[in-house]
């Protein structure tokens, strides 16, 4: 056991976690998946009237999905707008920043109350470490994404159950309970799907807590009044009382609108961490977190992961990120895992080399998702953006237009007054420039060499995600066989 301050004893770690945060918070533009974007950013989008019900897709006309999200970037845009500061990529950095902030702030809660679980200070360490320094912990962490916010919630409210389970001052307790009504209650909201963790909590609270009658109806209340606080936000935002979960249950499962996206067998998730995770980290990562489950039968964490995972595994549509709510959980239990295994194998070969070599291939993991864009178009709209904020511009694009993105055009990150032109040949490119009326051209090359169709043009070019070195390293010519964008003024 430590008696330690955790905040003195892993400062550095703790500060080097936060910064991690920040810097994926500036670089890692974009999106983990595209209802990340869609079904928040534009959604906010359309209420400030900036994009039509038509352009939204189709979670909108069956109002299944919540709009706290959407409302929380709706008063950010607005906030930004009243000192003439608007800008969407500001917007989308400061969703991004806040949740990096926010995902921090709660992991140092969870390390303090978790670390007394690690008998050794290597497996206190390793703890640590795992937390804060995991490649996919930063990178998930600062996702403005339904997921992420309903995790770093749940584990927020999980993270004060557990300090009233510790004894906490009976002063503080029906603060600490309203607090637990209201974050599972705006967690409901949020992702649906927490419900299957929510049998978990139950089930355990039922089984090892103390509560009495008040406890448990104080934070039903509060949890009913953070409900009534997101239907409040899906009247604004659908202008009519709906309550969104029951719509998205409706349309999901009773309609299998969900299916339609494909279905897979109940172990299929296994298969997707191990691909996602990225081995040789998710092959070791998942053998320790049945490890730690195994050891830790009654841990709060334990009775939520497996409830959640269970639920989502006999649900036919799986996707990687429906689980992301729990990867407090499965840190955790991880490194419970493994400071069981140095414990019991303390010097054998296979936790010397070989872990310091996972260490390594998960820094370098955590370096390039940390500083590489979540989503490779949007630094290409925000070139975009910005010259055609200096100068009045005309985009043209070949065959499809660049903000056309799974049969739905995207608005949030387009800017005002930006005429854009689609050709397939290079007669329409002449008549553009023809009629250009001293606007300037750009053309949106989909290779990063020039294609044919731009040929016959004088260009220049001013924009590539690519860096110019890298574009000297052209062994194999692997460049004429990539799917880079380059923007070129005509």
């Amino acid at each position: 056991m430590t008696t330690a301050n955790p905040y003195t004893t892993y400062r550095k770690w703790f500060s080097l976690g936060l910064f991690v945060q920040v810097v994926a918070a500036w670089f890692s533009v974009g999106y983990n998946h595209y209802d990340e974007h869609f079904q928040v950013l534009e959604f906010c989008n359309y209420k400030l009237g900036l994009s039509p019900a038509a352009a939204l897709p189709w979670e909108f006309s069956t109002q299944c999905r919540g709009a706290l999200q959407p409302f929380i970037a709706y008063s950010f845009c607005k906030a930004l707008q009243v000192f003439g500061l608007y800008n969407p990529f500001w917007v989308a950095f400061l969703l991004r920043f806040c949740m990096g902030v926010l995902t921090w702030l709660v992991t140092c809660r969870l390390v303090k109350l978790l670390l007394p679980e690690f008998k050794t200070e290597r497996g206190r360490h390793i703890y640590v470490l795992a937390a804060f320094l995991l490649w996919f912990v930063a990178y998930c962490g600062v996702r403005f994404s339904a997921e992420n916010i309903a995790g770093v919630l749940f584990f927020l409210a999980l993270g004060i159950i557990l300090e009233l389970q510790a004894n906490s001052p009976a002063a503080k307790r029906s603060v600490k309970l309203v607090m637990i009504g209201l974050l599972l209650g705006f967690v409901f909201m949020l992702r649906l799907q927490m419900a299957f963790a929510y049998i978990g909590l139950g089930m355990w609270l039922l089984l090892y807590s103390k509560w009495c009658f008040s406890d448990w109806l104080l934070i039903i209340f509060f949890g009913l009044v953070a409900i009534g606080i997101g239907a409040i936000a899906d009247h604004w935002f659908y202008e009519a009382w709906v309550f969104t979960p029951y719509n998205y249950f409706k349309v999901n499962i009773l309609q299998h609108a969900a299916a339609k996206f494909g279905v897979f067998p109940w172990w299929y998730y296994f298969t997707l961490f191990f691909n996602y995770a990225i081995p040789p980290v998710s092959i070791v990562l998942l053998p320790l977190f049945f490890i730690g489950i195994w050891q830790r039968p009654r841990h709060l964490f334990t009775w939520v992961s497996i409830a959640f995972i269970a639920g989502h595994c006999f649900i036919g549509h799986k996707e990687m990120r429906f689980l992301l709510p729990v990867t407090a959980a499965f840190i955790f239990l991880s490194c419970i895992g493994l400071n069981w295994l140095m414990e019991k194998y303390q010097g054998k070969w296979f936790l010397g080399w070989p872990l310091k070599t996972i260490i390594v291939i998960n820094t370098l993991i955590l370096f390039g998702k940390i500083i590489i864009p979540s989503h490779e178009s949007i630094p290409y709209y925000q070139f975009i953006y910005n010259h055609a904020r200096l100068h009045p511009t005309i985009l043209v694009s070949f065959e499809q237009s660049p903000y056309h993105l799974v049969d739905l055009n995207s608005n949030f990150y387009r800017c005002p007054g930006l005429e854009e032109v689609i050709v397939h040949k290079p007669e329409e490119i002449a008549d553009v420039l023809k009629n250009a009326n001293g606007k300037s051209v750009l053309f949106l090359n989909p290779e990063i060499n020039p294609i044919p169709v731009i040929a016959p043009f004088k260009k220049q070019q001013v924009y590539c995600l690519l860096p110019g070195w890298v574009r000297l390293l052209n062994f194999n010519d692997w460049q004429s066989r990539s799917y880079i964008w380059t923007i070129y003024q005509l």
